[in-house]
């Protein structure tokens, strides 16, 4: 028997799923035209009121706000679940990792990943402008596609009053903010437009058997295995100030050659454009926009993005390594998770120093 036959034999024991995909729309109060626009794509839909909405501008939707919702979705045989807020049409995505698995919650990273892919694929001449505390994996699915990208170093909600949006663009936009808004400047109707490719998404996959989180998994085979993390600490009162700006200080002036046993290789002032190897003493210009921030790259494919405000200094951290199969998935996130831990054991540690 040929190879194509085999083929064709394995792919007639694995017919396609012909149910309808089943979504479950929440938020605050109803979306009755979003509602709509997603049943004239043939899939069943259904609302349920959020029990925690999100409650100021910075507000995300985390697994804290969902977990009811996904234990009645669920119940109910759901597919996906997408989460809107009403105010500043903030969304995200549970998916099951399986047919019939649990739902798991897609963070920003996750979702802006799927929904570049499925835009690039399908837009000439789309570009995207996102906030520095969004995965740099978009700039690869960018540059595959040729097509123009920008990293922003302030990027804050609400998108529509940033000055970036409110320029003229000659292409369509997509923005997209660590807050988890995601606009499609050029499309009157940016969110039932965004959530309707993500639909249509889920229900081809359904019909092959798989969900969203297997486009993201492709993606990540594709392009590479890499997770993020924002760590937000308070600075509000002057001892913490104090403390962190001298850790900040100690980077710039006289940084240590190791960070959790892995080697710097380099630390990245944003606030003057320069980046210095620390293996190999020379200073060139820096690609990342102008802030008052700190980027530190390590040996073992980490980086770390100091970034302080007024109020809060923010810690990103962004892992990568190599995603093999889908059972991977958790293993990693939960390896680099406690690298994160130590990492920023670490970091505090120099503030304690003489």
């Amino acid at each position: 028997m040929t190879s194509s036959a085999v083929n064709e034999q394995i792919q007639e024991q694995i017919p396609s799923n012909t149910e309808r995909l089943k979504v479950l729309v929440t938020s605050d109060q109803p979306r009755a035209e979003l509602e709509a626009k997603l049943a004239n794509l043939e899939v069943d839909v259904i609302w349920q009121k959020i029990a925690q909405p999100l409650s100021g501008l910075e507000d995300t939707f985390t697994f804290r706000h969902l977990k009811p919702v996904f234990d009645e979705a669920d119940k109910a045989g759901v597919d996906l679940v997408i989460a809107v807020d009403s105010t500043l049409d903030k969304f995200t995505l549970g998916v099951r990792k399986l047919m019939t698995g649990n739902f798991i919650l897609l963070n920003i990273h996750h979702t802006s990943l799927i929904l570049a892919k499925l835009l690039l694929e399908n837009h000439g001449s789309l570009s995207a402008k996102k906030s520095i505390f969004i995965t740099d994996l978009l700039e690869k699915l960018f540059a595959k596609q040729e097509a123009p990208i920008t990293t922003i170093a302030t990027l804050p909600s609400p998108l529509m009053e940033q000055e970036s949006f409110q320029e003229s663009d000659t292409s369509e936009t997509l923005f997209i903010s660590e807050n988890q808004e995601i606009i499609l400047k050029g499309q009157n109707d940016s969110l039932g437009y965004l959530l309707s490719r993500l639909v249509q998404a889920a229900k081809k996959a359904k019909m092959e058997n798989k969900t969203l989180f297997d486009s993201l998994i492709t993606i990540y085979n594709d392009f590479g295995f890499q997770r993020e993390k924002n760590l937000a600490v308070s600075i509000e009162e002057p001892s913490q100030k104090v403390f962190f700006k001298k850790i900040i200080a100690r980077l710039k002036k006289k940084p240590p050659l190791t960070l959790g046993m892995t080697e710097i290789i380099s630390i990245e002032d944003l606030s003057n454009g320069t980046m210095k190897n620390l293996l190999s003493g020379r200073i060139v210009s820096s690609q990342s926009p102008s802030a008052n921030a700190l980027q530190i790259q390590l040996g073992n494919n980490s980086k770390i993005l100091i970034f302080p405000t007024e109020q809060k200094i923010n810690f990103f951290f962004t892992s990568q390594g190599k995603l093999i199969k889908k059972d991977d998935f958790n293993t990693l996130n939960t390896q680099f998770d406690q690298r994160v831990i130590k990492l920023l054991s670490e970091i505090n540690r120099l503030g304690l120093e003489n």
